[in-house]
Formats: structure tokens, sequence, C-alpha cells
């Protein structure tokens, strides 16, 4: 080998022992962000997340976005897996956080709201109406058998609502997943259902008969698969959907939350609307435009909080009643 030649190996080797320093040194700084998701990894929702994250991470090496499942007790789980490393950890929130903060078991002001998600927009579905009478058609009916997940949560509070208006009563009948509600709908179209879009209906219409009919959408506008279906909005029904939002421990350094939230609404803004609603599968989401996180909040929980105080005799009487009809 030549005098130049082994020069420029030695030169091309400690160019390349640079560049494998540069990227070890990249590496070690990049900082893991794991996100507390408070559903399981089969969840309706999950699917929007992991493109989320991906995209994320694809457009920055900053931060190494991860996903962890951390379902039950009302989101608390979520809660409490960030808050055990708040300099590096976020959770995603729903209606139920609100129904903590009320009880007391959480205090709103221990963390930061970065990211709005949206409104995850789902159908009420019942056999003793159609689209074209819409929620006016239960009036009469009696009775409102709601297949849910809970007590005092964005479906009951709908179905509370609507029984408000159209003079009914509700049997909130709680099932071990909106699934198994799902399948009880199909069987007993009598049962309504606020927490599945039409997609839901799309694997068990092999196996059973649908009996029930959608008779509005919890979003603010009416859906693509759906275009005779009005509002709950349009029918004179106000009250708010399930909506999810990223968030913070207070105790995350400002700077990260700051650089957080820019990435992952850029993000979002580069999945786009029209694909988000594709890969939400079961949960629709309607993106959350609004940049001002906090006003959406403020005004979500506002809404809620009145709902929970106006409705709580009648949940706290209804969790009596839980085996299934």
């Amino acid at each position: 080998m030549s005098h130049t030649s082994l020069k420029e190996n030695m030169i091309k080797n400690f160019l390349i022992a640079i560049a494998l320093t540069m990227v070890s040194v990249a590496s070690s700084a990049q900082q893991t962000i794991s996100i507390a998701w408070p559903y399981s990894m089969s969840h309706g929702t999950t699917a929007l997340m992991f493109p989320l994250l991906e995209e994320a991470n694809r457009s920055q090496s900053q931060y190494n976005f991860i996903l962890e499942s951390k379902p039950g007790a009302q989101g608390q789980l979520a809660l409490g897996h960030m808050n055990q490393l708040p300099a590096s950890r976020m959770a995603v929130i729903a209606p139920d956080f609100v129904q903590l903060a009320t009880a007391g078991k959480i205090r709103e002001d221990d963390y930061q709201y970065l990211v709005g998600l949206g409104d995850f927009c789902f159908a009420i579905w019942n056999k003793y109406s159609d689209s074209e009478k819409g929620l006016a058609g239960l009036k009469g009916t009696g009775e409102i058998v709601l297949a849910n997940v809970g007590w005092g949560n964005a479906g009951h509070l709908v179905a509370l609502e609507l029984a408000s208006k159209y003079n009914l009563t509700v049997k909130n009948v709680v099932f071990k997943s909106n699934f198994e509600g799902l399948v009880n709908l199909t069987q007993n179209g009598g049962v309504t259902q606020v927490q599945e879009s039409v997609k839901a209906f799309d694997s068990l219409k092999s196996q059973a008969v649908v009996q029930a009919k959608p008779l509005a959408v919890t979003c603010s506008t009416r859906r693509k698969e759906l275009p005779n279906v009005k509002t709950m909005a349009e029918q004179g029904i106000t009250t708010s959907g399930p909506w999810h939002i990223i968030i913070a421990n207070k105790e995350m350094p400002a700077e990260t939350q700051q650089s957080i939230t820019s990435i992952l609404n850029r993000a979002l803004v580069a999945l786009g609307e029209d694909k988000i609603l594709e890969i939400s599968n079961l949960h629709p989401l309607v993106f959350q435009k609004n940049k001002d996180v906090d006003a959406y909040y403020k005004k979500k929980s506002t809404a809620q909080k009145e709902l929970l105080k106006k409705y709580q005799p009648i949940i706290d009487a209804d969790r009596g009643f839980s085996e299934k009809k």
C-alpha cells in the first residue's frame, strides 16, 4: 500500500470515528418521553397514538416518544405513573379526570395542559327512533337503558340530559367494556349506546342483526359516514362527548413542556384530520384545532362540572344497579 493510500485510509477512518462519536453523543443525549395511556393497547383510540408518536419521532431527534399502557381506576394509574417521573413522563386525560377532580381525588392545578387531541365523535344508538326523527323519537318510551362502562362519565351525562329533555328515566347498565355493551345493543336495540361510532358495528354485522339506528352524533359537525344523522347540538343537546388532552405534571421543566407541545402539535397537523379520522378506528377523532388548550380544557371541564353537580344525586343512586338486564 502506498504512503498516499495509507494516509487517505487513516483520514477516512478518522472521519468515520468522529462521525460515530457524534452519533453516539446525539443518541445518548436524546431524552425518552413516555406518554401514560389510560386504556389498553386494544382500545379503539390507541390506533391514533402510534402514528402520532412515529411522526413526532421522525420530525426531530431531541426526544424519543413512547407509549405506555396504564389502564384502570378512571385514569388514576396513568396519572400515578406520570407523577413518579414528572420530568420525563406525560399522560392522556379524558372526562374521567374531571370526575376525579370533582371528587377531590386529584388537584387540577398540579398539571399543565399541553396538547388538545380533540373530541371523539360517537353516535347515539337506539331502535325506538330513526335518523329522521332523531332524539325526539325517544319521547314517550319511558326509559333509557344505557350500555356503559361507568357512572357519571360522558355517556352517562349525555343520557341524563336526554332523559331530562324528553321526560325519561335512565338505567345505567355497566359492562366490563364498551364492546360488551355493544354486543348487548345488537341483541337488544332498546339499549342505548353512546360510546361507539358506525364503524364499531362492522365486525358484528355478520354475527347479529343490528336493530339499533343512529339518532345523533356527539361531535360538533355531522359525519361523512352518517350524513343524515344530526348532531346533538342541532337537536338542542349541548352536552359534550368524550375528549382527550395530553398533560404533564407541573414539575416537568417549562422548556421541555414548550418543546414537546410544539413537536406534538406539528405531528398532529402533519397527519391531517382526514388521516386521523381514518386511523382512529372505532373512536373517530375530531381534531382539536384550538391552540389554546387551557381554554379548551376549561370549557370542557366547566360544562362537565355543572352537569355532575346537577345529576350527582341520580348518579350516586344509580350506582346500586350494576347487573346486566
